[in-house]
């Protein structure tokens, strides 16, 4: 099994009040659970939009979770305390803060392939009415998976390989500042990657590198580059460019290394010819959209000049091929308005 250690702990504090920490004596069980809860939280961690990616701050002299990991690679018996001593300083801070949480912090290690990677996964919970067995109502719960996940992730092998590399990711709480300062205390994230630039630079390359592409071809090629850029975006991975290249038929492997490499900052070693993706920017590559009050529009790049046409000067679009189901919707419109 991939996880070797896991453990929660529990939180909870109102604004004004005193903190209640419930602290597990002892690991999670490794069973198809446990396996089943972590995939899901994984997944849904390595697709969210707000992640930040850099590393630990050098400006700091401590770092908790620097620190306890390295304990922790010493002596893997030490990683309870080592969960329990974290919570206790984020039990601290939002005491000293005065701020607010309700919710249960996930600790676990992940081994694959000779990689570990550390991750805190911090999971609230959902509440329902359903009916038990003799039909009565009763109240149930459930881990939200979803928008209110959030923590920190680790690569141990990267920190240890690639000291100033993209090694640790923090997803920040929605709305909650006190815990999100507290996060980034523990953590020490800093060095952050501006993924949006480079990501837009990096795209803009690929435009100028596709003008030396026959035109019947430079779609098929655009495709490809964002396709492998989408499944390693969703997957929380780099763009390797020496991969990528290898994966696109018809061109000059080196020529198309040495022109996008140079969007990338501070690449020079074999291991850091690489970029980390910014989702959005890839989206609004592959897709023109916008909206008001009254109208929403979101149709493919590859649809402009062949489907619709756009008129400059009059700001006007001209769309063709109208997708069946609207055209129904519009025959069914004017039927009825005819009719009336």
């Amino acid at each position: 099994m991939p996880i070797t250690h896991v453990i929660a702990h529990h939180l909870s504090k109102e604004i004004d009040e005193e903190p209640n920490l419930i602290l597990r004596k002892s690991e999670l069980k490794n069973d198809s659970e446990q396996t089943t809860l972590f995939t899901a939280l994984k997944n849904s961690f390595n697709t969210r939009i707000s992640r930040k990616h850099g590393s630990f701050d050098d400006k700091k002299k401590s770092i908790l979770l620097a620190d306890e990991v390295n304990q922790f690679l010493q002596d893997e018996n030490k990683f309870k305390s080592f969960t329990t001593k974290f919570m206790k300083v984020i039990n601290d801070s939002l005491t000293e803060n005065n701020g607010e949480v309700n919710a249960h912090f996930i600790f676990v290690i992940e081994e694959k392939e000779k990689q570990k990677v550390f991750y805190l996964f911090i999971v609230y919970q959902n509440e329902y009415l359903t009916f038990n067995d003799s039909l009565e109502i009763m109240h149930s719960y459930s881990i939200d998976t979803g928008s209110t996940l959030c923590g920190l992730k680790l690569n141990i092998n990267d920190w240890q390989q690639r000291p100033k590399y993209h090694y640790l990711t923090l997803v920040p709480p929605k709305g909650n500042d006190v815990l999100s300062d507290a996060l980034h205390e523990v953590s020490g994230f800093g060095n952050k990657i501006d993924k949006a630039k480079s990501t837009k630079e990096f795209l803009e390359n690929i435009d100028t590198f596709s003008q030396q592409i026959p035109e019947e071809k430079q779609q098929e090629f655009k495709e490809k580059v964002i396709n492998y850029c989408e499944e390693q975006e969703a997957k929380d991975e780099a763009v390797h460019i020496p991969t990528l290249s290898k994966s696109l038929e018809g061109i000059d492997v080196d020529k198309f290394i040495r022109e996008v490499l140079p969007h990338n900052p501070k690449q020079t070693d074999e291991e850091e010819q690489e970029i980390l993706v910014d989702k959005r920017s890839l989206r609004r590559y592959v897709k023109f959209s916008g909206r008001d009050k009254d109208l929403s529009l979101t149709f493919s790049t590859n649809q402009l000049n062949s489907s619709i046409f756009y008129d400059e000067r009059a700001e006007t679009l001209l769309i063709q091929n109208i997708p069946k189901s609207l055209k129904k919707q519009l025959q069914a419109h004017i039927k009825k308005v005819s009719s009336a």
